[in-house]
């Protein structure tokens, strides 16, 4: 018989440090309230946080997403691109756009180098969130999916926090498949360039184990769901 999932519980947790001063909410978009929450989805590389999140919007949330705002601000003829790119230098800029695998080669050598890309994309995308937040219509629960939420100190400005699980072995695997120009030594160094999942884990207020097959991915993901609406049914998968 297989194992069950875990059901999700709410554990009391420590924010990692103070955040850093472009991560401001002044207008209280972040509030979870009784009926509407925005929590935070994040976890280690190759995770599988996309997975959840989308199962999360099947069942009825709202999404906004890291990843696709920094690519928003990193478009061709951006004024951040035109920053990366005097970072970076000319080669990190291929057919007029952002050559990700070149400029990853770069940043998980040196830690140095990922801070200043960091420092120009992500208080842009902070304000980029905070807009679509703003114009998003109301929805009982959105997820905002932060790759680098405790690695960028964001954590103690969500509640609650959801972490996506796999073991270091699964996100290897599933690295590499997703990356086949990667080694096994630099797949492992983009791996150790973050928090050790299992701290994450530590410092969530849900965690979600996508270890598994997608049936308990979805089961797992359903019973976060009822947990945060126990009143609220999801939609029969």
């Amino acid at each position: 018989m297989s194992k069950l999932p875990q059901k999700p519980r709410l554990i009391a947790r420590q924010p990692n440090a103070p955040p850093p001063p472009w991560a401001v909410d002044p207008d209280g978009l972040l509030k979870t309230r009784p009926g509407s929450i925005k929590a935070a989805l994040t976890g280690g590389i190759a995770s599988g946080k996309s997975s959840v999140a989308e199962l999360f919007v099947a069942f009825g949330a709202g999404r906004v997403d890291f990843d696709a705002l920094s690519k928003k601000i990193l478009a061709p003829d951006s004024p951040y691109l035109a920053a990366a790119a005097a970072l970076f230098g000319p080669k990190a800029i291929k057919d007029g756009s952002l050559d990700r695998r070149y400029v990853g080669k770069k940043v998980f050598k040196d830690p140095k180098l990922r801070k200043a890309l960091e420092d120009i994309v992500h208080p842009a995308v902070w304000s980029l969130m905070l807009d679509e937040l703003k114009s998003a219509e109301s929805r009982g629960l959105t997820i905002i999916e932060v790759p680098l939420l405790y690695e960028a100190a964001l954590d103690s400005l969500f509640e609650p926090v959801i972490v996506c699980f796999a073991k270091p072995e699964t996100q290897l695997k599933r690295l590499r498949e997703r990356n086949p120009e990667l080694g096994r030594f630099e797949a492992r160094r983009r791996l150790k360039a973050q928090i050790p999942i299992f701290e994450k884990i530590r410092r969530a207020n849900i965690v979600i184990n996508n270890d598994d097959d997608l049936p308990r991915l979805i089961a797992s993901t359903r019973q976060a769901w009822e947990y945060l609406f126990p009143d609220k049914g999801v939609p029969v998968q």
